[in-house]
C-alpha cells in the first residue's frame, strides 16, 4: 500500500508528512459505517441510482466499537453511542451523483482512563463531514461499474473518538450486478489515505484498504401487507478494512456483518433498517449496531414501471 501512497505523493495530490505517527490516540472515528445518503440499500455505496435529488436522516446505535485490554482488565473508551446523521444526494442524470453527510452523536465511555488520561469523554459530539461523488463508467442491462471518490473533513471531535485528526480521501470501484427476480449483488473495494497517522496503544490508524459485498433480495407482494413487487427487500452484507503497516505496527482491520430490510411505503419515501455485529476483536468492530434510515426522494421520475404497477394495484383494490 505504501507504493500507492508514494505514487500519489509524487503526483502532488497529497502533502508530505512525517513518518512518525501523531500521538493523539483519541483522534480517530470509531464508527466505520460509511453509508452514503440517498440510497437506503446497504451500509456502503452499491451503485443504486439517485434520480433527481434525495434527503436522508438516519438514527444509529453503536455498542463498544473500541475496547482496550491490559493485565488489569478491559476498558471501553466509547461504550455506546447514539448518532443522528443528516445527508443529501443530487443525481446528475444517469451518470453522476454528488452527496454529503454530517453526523452528530451522544456517547458514553471511559475515554483514555486505561492509559492514564483521566479527562472525561465528551457526551455530545459532532462528527466528520463527508463529501462524495460517484461516476458511472460502464452500464449494461445486467452489470454496472462505477467509480466513487470521497473527501472527509475534520469537523468532528478529534479528542473524543468522533473525528479524524486530519482530512482523508478515498477511492473505490463499485460493481452492481442485476440478477433475475430483482435480486441485486453489489461489491465495492478501494483505498483510504489519511493526512495524519495516529498511534493508539499498539495500533497505527493510517492508510487502509476497504471493501464490502452485499445482496438485496425483493420479497414478492403479500396482500394486503404490500401490493407491489420489490416494495419490501431483505439485505445482507459483509464489510471489512485492512489496515496498513507503519514502522512495524499494523493498523486496525475491523470487519462487520449486517442484515437489514428496506421498504418503500410511498413512492417518495424509503425506510431502511440494519442490524450488525463486528467480527473479531479490532478497533472499529462493534459489539453490535442498529441503524434506521429514512430517505425522501424529491424526483417524480422514480421507477415509473413500479409506479404504474402500484397504480394498477390500487385500482384492483377498489370495490
Amino acid at each position: 500500500m505504501k507504493a500507492v501512497v508514494g505514487t500519489i505523493l509524487v503526483l502532488g495530490l497529497a502533502p508530505a508528512q512525517a513518518d512518525t505517527p501523531r500521538e493523539a490516540p483519541a483522534a480517530i472515528e470509531v464508527d466505520r459505517e460509511v453509508a452514503p445518503p440517498g440510497r437506503g440499500e446497504l451500509g456502503f455505496d452499491t451503485g443504486a441510482p439517485v434520480p433527481g435529488w434525495a434527503a436522508a436522516v438516519s438514527f444509529g446505535y453503536l455498542s463498544r466499537p473500541i475496547t482496550l485490554r491490559s493485565a488489569g482488565g478491559e476498558a471501553h473508551p466509547v461504550d455506546r453511542r447514539e448518532t443522528l446523521a443528516l445527508g443529501a444526494a443530487l443525481g446528475l442524470g444517469d451518470v453522476a451523483v454528488l452527496d454529503a453527510r454530517m453526523p452528530f452523536a451522544r456517547q458514553t465511555g471511559d475515554r483514555l482512563a486505561a492509559l492514564g488520561d483521566l479527562r472525561a469523554l465528551d457526551r455530545w459530539v459532532p462528527g466528520d463531514l463527508r463529501i462524495g461523488g460517484r461516476l458511472r463508467v460502464v452500464t449494461t442491462p445486467r452489470v454496472d461499474a462505477l467509480l466513487r471518490a470521497e473527501l472527509t473533513l475534520p469537523t468532528g471531535d478529534e479528542h473524543d473518538f468522533a473525528g479524524e485528526a486530519s482530512w482523508s480521501v478515498a477511492w473505490n470501484l463499485i460493481g452492481r450486478f442485476k440478477l433475475p427476480a430483482g435480486i441485486v449483488v453489489a461489491a465495492s473495494g478501494g483505498i483510504r489515505l489519511r493526512g495524519v497517522e495516529v498511534m493508539l496503544a499498539d495500533r497505527v490508524v493510517g492508510d487502509e484498504l476497504h471493501g464490502g459485498v452485499g445482496i438485496v433480495v425483493p420479497i414478492p407482494a403479500i396482500r394486503p401487507l404490500w401490493c407491489v413487487a420489490e416494495q419490501v427487500k431483505l439485505t445482507g452484507e459483509l464489510v471489512g478494512i485492512l489496515g496498513d503497516e507503519v514502522g512495524g505496527s499494523t493498523g486496525p482491520s475491523p470487519a462487520e456483518v449486517r442484515l437489514g430490510i428496506v421498504t418503500r411505503p410511498r413512492q417518495a419515501f424509503t425506510i431502511g433498517v440494519r442490524i450488525g455485529a463486528g467480527i473479531g476483536d479490532q478497533i472499529g468492530a462493534p459489539q453490535y449496531r442498529a441503524t434506521l434510515e429514512l430517505t425522501y426522494h424529491g424526483s417524480q421520475r422514480l421507477i415509473p414501471a413500479s409506479a404504474s404497477v402500484e397504480a394498477e394495484a390500487d385500482e384492483s383494490l377498489e370495490p
